[in-house]
């Protein structure tokens, strides 16, 4: 029982949230407001730049391990097992 009271009592604070966060202040919305200084935060701007550094890091793991890959292919189909029997 007591999970259903904390499901209820969850979804109604998320709905005052929201209520509350379309509120007109000014020019524009308290969400509006939030969003903005979430994405133009110092420590937003940090996280996307660890982010992308990240996202290139894997990226050059994936082209090295594809060209080593390759090259062992290429090794093995120029020694392959039928010729190196003959």
């Amino acid at each position: 029982m007591d999970e259903i009271k904390f499901v209820v009592k969850t979804f109604l604070f998320s709905c005052l949230l929201i209520v509350f966060m379309q509120v007109k202040v000014g020019g524009g919305s308290i969400e509006g407001y939030s969003y903005r200084w979430l994405r133009h935060s110092p420590v937003s701007l940090w996280i996307q730049s660890a982010a992308a550094g990240g996202a290139l890091a894997i990226r050059n793991l994936g082209s090295q391990v594809k060209e080593g890959l390759s090259g062992t292919m290429d090794d093995y189909q120029k020694v392959s097992p039928e010729k190196a029997s003959k």
